[in-house]
């Protein structure tokens, strides 16, 4: 179902990171993702949607944007022949990938692995448009979260002077 690419031409040179988020992001599968940005202007994956996955953790992260990576342990996913590579990441994320093991992964238990596919185009559609809606409002619901503890903080702050 899908295709992989090794890294290693999109492995950033300098771990100097900027913090200027109009440069090439810099990522990793695990919970930091974005680790920071570089001006680098050569070796950017800029090929369309992929999943990154780290061979190592077997963290990933559905990713539709030009990026730089930092490690060569990570595996850039793409989908084969029309299959929905949003499906994939969310079945990938669904059943939980752990590892006790610090050894490579993908090729040997995550390429091989048989999951159940619709043919049904509608019904993948349907599943793709619910988890978009899903993920919109789950970052709609942390904006505001953050709002409500800035909020706290302030009023805390002021109360305790």
């Amino acid at each position: 179902m899908l295709d992989y690419e090794q890294p290693s031409r999109y492995i950033v040179s300098n771990t100097e990171y900027s913090d200027d988020s109009n440069l090439i992001p810099v990522l990793t599968a695990n919970k930091a993702f974005i680790l920071g940005y570089t001006d680098e202007p050569f070796g950017i994956y800029d090929k369309g949607q992929c999943i990154i996955l780290d061979d190592f953790t077997l963290d990933c992260k559905l990713v539709d944007f030009a990026f730089k990576i930092k490690s060569s342990a990570i595996k850039i996913l793409t989908s084969k022949n029309g299959i929905s590579l949003r499906y994939v990441y969310e079945y990938l994320n669904h059943i939980g990938l752990e590892t006790t093991e610090h050894k490579r992964h993908y090729i040997s238990e995550i390429g091989p692995m048989m999951i159940a596919y619709p043919t049904d185009k509608k019904k993948i559609d349907d599943f793709n448009n619910m988890m978009s809606s899903l993920d919109s409002k789950i970052e709609i619901e942390n904006k505001y979260l953050q709002s409500l503890l800035a909020q706290k903080f302030y009023l805390l702050s002021n109360m305790f002077i």
